[in-house]
């Protein structure tokens, strides 16, 4: 049985536990754990409450998912064991009413190839079914690919009949297809850079809440997603920069950024609103994008992305994230910075610890209900 530790922020009232509502990164919170009602607090000092250091037994960190949860409270108590919730009808493990059945894969480059993979091999038994792949250069998936799978038209792609459309290609799918994708399926973003253009937004809510189809933005290489979004919706955040270092073989840039030339052995190309940087590093700012997305009081406007060529990071992708809080009341602000270096291949655009991620974001996405809107996951 694995263990959550509680931490900062986690106390909701005295003598009532939080439940934990992520219980890992991509998925959504235990189904099985109901939070239970304390017992009559006697004397204790500090209340009974969900503290720092109380523990949560999940069911997710174990191998014997039957087994039902305890909270342990502030004061060393031990609540009564919840009884598990009814479970759904399932395939393997995975209940079949909380998942897309069918998926079909916009893009073949190599992530898609990552995931198209996945979804062969591991699809059946996780109750996933993949029903197409497009590519805008068909040839790419031959031999690769079965036949049967290959689309040669996106218009078509309902005729597949798909409860999820992952795209994987390029920011301007989104821009020329995202709104009819979602008249058919929900959508998974991997280029998320494309959200940084206000009209493609808009469009992508309009047609969402049209069809009654989710819009999920994959988190990719962002690190501590549901802290930045809960700190900002706290009002808790004052500032956010991301910056993304790699060689410049790792680059695809356009607009001015396409003829920028590194002057020494660590160049920065672009600082600034993240918005800006999109249109011109649209394949090399998604992180950025996602912080943003993730931090909406700040936005694409305020959120600060730095794009930095570097000659020694020949098979590494770097990203560090900067965030602050206003100042309190000893005048000092809360802060945190992460590192985060991702393998690659060099010239890659794509780390390899994005493609794990994005599979488990596919696999969140699967947890999580068909609500209209923008959702990261």
């Amino acid at each position: 049985m694995g263990w959550i530790h509680g931490g900062w922020g986690a106390t909701q009232g005295p003598g009532t536990p939080k439940h934990l509502t992520h219980c890992l990164p991509g998925f959504s919170s235990c189904p099985q754990v109901a939070p239970p009602t304390p017992p009559p607090l006697g004397h204790s000092r500090g209340g009974g409450g969900f503290q720092r250091g109380s523990r949560v037994k999940c069911p997710k960190l174990s191998r014997r998912p039957n087994l039902v949860c305890g909270v342990r409270w502030g004061d060393g108590r031990q609540a009564a064991a919840a009884e598990p919730r009814p479970q759904a009808t399932k395939s393997k493990g995975m209940a079949l009413n909380a998942l897309p059945r069918k998926v079909g894969i916009v893009g073949y480059g190599r992530l898609g190839q990552s995931l198209v993979s996945h979804l062969l091999t591991q699809g059946p038994e996780l109750g996933l079914e993949l029903v197409f792949v497009w590519n805008r250069d068909p040839g790419r998936m031959a031999g690769s690919v079965p036949p049967t799978l290959q689309l040669q038209n996106l218009a078509a792609l309902g005729e597949r009949h798909p409860d999820l459309v992952v795209e994987v290609a390029h920011p301007k799918i989104i821009h020329e297809s995202g709104a009819e994708i979602l008249r058919y399926a929900n959508l998974l973003v991997g280029s998320p850079s494309a959200l940084a253009d206000q009209a493609t937004e808009r469009q992508l809510l309009e047609a969402s809440h049209r069809w009654g189809h989710a819009v999920f933005v994959a988190r990719g290489a962002l690190w501590g997603t549901e802290d930045i979004a809960r700190l900002d919706k706290a009002g808790g955040l004052q500032s956010l920069r991301v910056t993304m270092a790699t060689h410049p073989d790792g680059f695809r840039l356009e607009g001015p950024l396409a003829t920028a030339h590194s002057t020494g052995p660590r160049t920065v190309l672009y600082e600034g609103p993240v918005r800006g940087l999109c249109p011109l590093a649209p394949q090399n700012s998604n992180t950025m994008a996602a912080a943003a997305l993730a931090a909406p009081g700040l936005g694409f406007d305020r959120v600060i992305g730095v794009l930095v060529a570097d000659f020694s990071l020949k098979d590494m992708h770097v990203v560090d994230v900067e965030l602050s809080g206003p100042p309190g009341p000893t005048g000092r602000s809360f802060a945190v910075h992460t590192h985060r270096e991702n393998p690659t291949e060099p010239g890659a655009v794509t780390g390899s610890a994005t493609i794990t991620a994005f599979w488990r974001s596919l696999l969140g996405c699967c947890h999580l209900p068909s609500k209209p809107g923008i959702h990261l996951c």
